[in-house]
């Protein structure tokens, strides 16, 4: 097995327009709108407004990012700052970037950095977004722009933030703008734009001056949806149910994308949707998202199995699939970063189980031999989680939208941070056994 490389990127992760909103985008115009029957787009008709405001406390919320003992720290580019008018770039965005990663640099944490995180600007929504192929020159187009500003301030690089997520709830779940629901083939195409312009991307910047160093990867949120009973009657039904929704995902539709260059999205009704690369698509690492598994029962419900945690989403805790998630991920030959992981948890009174199960499943990866980077728990303060607004909590520091932006700190907290203390030394100790017992393995 073979000696990995720097196993140190810890920290905790945000997206600057769930910290900080931001005005002419797909999102902040989303808000405004309303469903059916005169409903809220998000739950109890929250609006994200400035949120928890990084965009101006930028220096307090990476401050106590550090105080975590981190080593990084993952964030967003959004492009409605950089670039609100089609061709037009705010230096003032730009500016504001640089003291952001002016900050990192005090603080000693590395930059992770992500060019799109479910956010676009209003006028790319209206020449149809990811739908259309000409996206891909577009999103190529913003990220040279902000490689050339910013690529010698970063060696991590994420293109694109769980595309199967937003290409499922844009058109087929309908909770994310423009909420459109069981639009099958436009989702795919969504999709297959996103995977594209990744590639385009990557491309581009490898070309870029600086490129060659930078480390560019993709972010995928890997989920399992299972029937509930499978083995009793409600699982003939509810078990297709979630083989379609495990597709729609898109698990197997993106490893298989990285590893042969061909995309295929199958749908209920309808051709299958395929686009074969002319070559493999580059990619340099892996972001994986993991959370917790789907469970449906006969009512098509989501619930747990007796004695597992509910979380606020609703899934359970189900630390075993983040070790199912690395696995798979891993298909693709290149180190897999966490890049999210935690429990939305208003009450406070599950992140202590989640820590105490889920750390133990990426000791579990490193020790068999899995090439795992980082661990970046989701999130540092509690922040607008689009569709549900601010209904949802998963930061280790609260935060309530009653315009004190006071911040404080919770428990599990202090928890990560005494994981963090120690956490290169274990992973270190972990190697040092594996190397062992493997050496002690008779060669055959």
């Amino acid at each position: 097995m073979p000696e990995h490389g720097n196993h140190s990127a810890h920290s905790a992760a945000i997206s600057v327009y769930q910290n900080s909103g931001g005005a002419n985008t797909n999102w902040s115009e989303f808000e405004q709108q309303k469903k059916a029957f005169g409903r809220p787009t998000i739950l109890h008709g929250d609006k994200c407004g400035v949120a928890s405001d990084f965009w101006n406390r930028y220096e307090e919320d990476i401050a106590l990012t550090k105080g975590l003992n981190s080593t990084c720290f993952r964030f967003s580019i959004e492009w409605g700052r950089i670039e609100p008018q089609r061709g037009q770039v705010d230096r003032a965005a730009v500016q504001r970037y640089h003291q952001i990663f002016d900050c990192l640099d005090r603080h000693q944490l590395e930059p992770v950095v992500t060019l799109y995180h479910f956010v676009h600007p209003s006028w790319f929504e209206a020449l149809g977004g990811f739908t259309k192929e000409d996206s891909i020159a577009l999103f190529v187009a913003y990220a040279e722009t902000v490689f050339r500003e910013f690529g010698s301030r970063a060696r991590l690089w994420v293109t694109f933030n769980e595309p199967g997520v937003q290409a499922f709830c844009q058109y087929i779940y309908g909770v994310f703008p423009p909420a459109k629901i069981a639009n099958f083939a436009t989702a795919g195409r969504h999709y297959m734009h996103m995977l594209r312009a990744h590639t385009a991307t990557y491309n581009a910047i490898k070309s870029l001056p600086g490129g060659s160093a930078a480390q560019v990867g993709l972010v995928h949120n890997f989920m399992r949806y299972e029937a509930a009973g499978a083995k009793s009657f409600s699982g003939y039904y509810v078990g297709p149910l979630c083989k379609w929704l495990e597709h729609f995902w898109g698990t197997q539709i993106t490893v298989q994308y990285f590893k042969t260059g061909k995309f295929t999205w199958a749908c209920p009704m309808g051709p299958t949707l395929s686009y074969q690369e002319p070559s493999i698509p580059g990619i340099d690492f892996v972001g994986l998202n993991y959370y917790g598994r789907v469970l449906i029962n006969w009512k098509f419900e989501p619930v747990g199995q007796p004695g597992e945690l509910m979380t606020d989403m609703p899934f359970p805790l189900y630390a075993p699939g983040l070790y199912e998630g690395i696995a798979a991920m891993s298909a693709l030959g290149v180190p897999v970063y966490i890049t999210e992981t935690g429990v939305a948890d208003s009450q406070g009174d599950r992140r202590q189980a989640f820590l105490d199960t889920y750390i133990p499943q990426v000791e579990r990866a490193v020790r068999d031999g899995f090439d795992v980077r980082g661990f970046m728990y989701w999130t540092v303060v509690d922040n607008f989680e689009w569709d549900h607004g601010y209904h949802i909590k998963f930061g280790l520091y609260e935060w309530n939208p009653d315009g004190s932006q006071a911040r404080s700190e919770t428990a599990s907290a202090r928890q990560l941070r005494q994981i963090y203390s120690g956490w290169p030394a274990r992973i270190a100790a972990i190697h040092g056994e594996a190397r062992e017992a493997r050496a002690a393995v008779p060669a055959v």
